[in-house]
């Protein structure tokens, strides 16, 4: 049984909790609010529960019948299983998720109104029906457009980073930070092409690529590879490997990077030549599957050419030890991504919940600490879930300003 399926099945108690919760909140509007018998309208909510729920039992019939054909439908891209069943499961799952906290803070009030909800119970019941229906439209068409949005568009995020005695020939310095490509069967050539174009249309002196080429098997390396291709900056295109390059195969990923014109290296400290200024480009491989030692960062730390202007640090993953080594040795800026922004946020009552802040608080965006500029980009790619909601795909700009 794949990691993918393990996971859903151990949070599938969870969600099973809390669609019963929904669908019980909603028949029970349907029931105040029509004439139809409650046997029907109970059977049509678990009807719609069940249809919702088949992608992940689809998955595990797959498995266990070793009914490849099935399971190759299912993550593949925009196919009939994808639009009847993956996506259906996802998007309902969003949705319910996302009407839970509301159904709770309604029935919370209820309960602190008590005696108010005694005296006027059928009025209440009624209008809580009416704002219960109300929720559930209003939230599936938010929910849906927000989808569609953010997945299949992409957004430039532009930030200045002041650096203390930045020289002249360096004031306005233009870095593009990339990440996620993730060429699979749901990013392809056309998606791919707008974030390269948002990219290029920037002027960049210099382009970075935080990792993650593809998302799964050989098929896409070169594809994706060639789309790399077309990136253009003044001082060039590097990389460092992510989790699934390494997954998907470290040698063929970096092989078919560098016949594309990008420069990609590990644990390893580039200079770059900005005339006459040097920028250090300290590229560290920091994944699943190969962790920096103590004596990997002791090695870069001695590498790196201390009169240099500008210190940067390439990495896939924004750890702590990284932060911290690179705090604790002068680094300017700390460029990451991994985290797609956490690709499906939640936030309810304005507070953002995602699956990547349980490996890091700094999973999107640009953050000072101390004399330290992290900067964790979104990316284009998608992973586990098929689609982005509320952290669209992301090209980061960031400007060097004299401090």
């Amino acid at each position: 049984m794949s990691w993918f399926l393990r996971m859903i099945l151990l949070a599938l108690p969870a969600v099973l909790l809390v669609y019963t919760y929904v669908g019980w909140r909603v028949a029970a509007a349907i029931e105040a609010l029509t004439s139809w018998p409650r046997s029907r309208v109970r059977w049509s909510v678990k009807a719609v529960v069940g249809y919702l729920l088949l992608y992940p039992l689809l998955l595990l019939a797959a498995t266990i019948t070793n009914a490849a054909t099935i399971s190759a439908a299912l993550s593949g891209g925009l196919n009939w299983a994808n639009l009847f069943f993956t996506f259906p499961f996802w998007s309902g799952l969003v949705i319910v998720v996302e009407l839970l906290p509301l159904f709770l803070f309604v029935d919370l009030a209820r309960f602190v109104l008590k005696p108010f909800y005694k005296k006027y119970r059928p009025t209440w019941r009624k209008w809580q029906a009416i704002l219960t229906v109300s929720l559930c439209a209003g939230m599936a068409i938010y929910v849906l457009a927000r989808i569609m949005q953010d997945t299949y568009s992409v957004r430039l995020s532009t930030h200045e980073a002041r650096i203390p005695n930045l020289p002249a020939e360096l004031e306005g310095f233009r870095l593009v930070q990339l990440s996620d490509l993730q060429a699979d069967p749901y990013t392809d050539e056309r998606k791919m092409e707008s974030y390269i174009n948002l990219a290029n249309s920037q002027k960049p002196d210099l382009i970075v690529f935080c990792g993650d080429l593809v998302t799964r098997g050989k098929d896409h390396i070169a594809p994706g590879a060639t789309m790399m291709r077309r990136l253009r900056a003044r001082l060039g295109v590097y990389a460092c490997l992510g989790d699934h390059d390494y997954w998907a195969g470290r040698q063929s990923v970096t092989q078919n990077l560098q016949e594309n014109g990008v420069t990609i290296a590990e644990d390893s400290v580039l200079t770059l030549w900005a005339s006459p200024s040097q920028i250090s480009l300290t590229i560290l491989t920091n994944v699943y599957n190969r962790r920096p030692s103590p004596a990997t960062f002791e090695h870069l730390r001695q590498q790196r050419p201390d009169h240099a202007a500008v210190h940067l640090l390439l990495s896939h993953q924004p750890t702590d030890d990284l932060i911290l080594f690179a705090q604790k040795h002068g680094y300017h800026l700390l460029l990451a991504g991994h985290t797609h922004g956490g690709q499906v946020v939640f936030k309810p009552f304005g507070i953002p919940l995602n699956v990547s802040q349980t490996e890091t608080r700094y999973y999107s965006g640009f953050y000072q600490i101390g004399n330290l500029f992290l900067s964790v980009t979104n990316g284009l790619g998608l992973t586990f879930v098929p689609f982005r909601y509320q952290a669209p795909a992301e090209v980061t700009l960031i400007v060097l300003r004299r401090k």
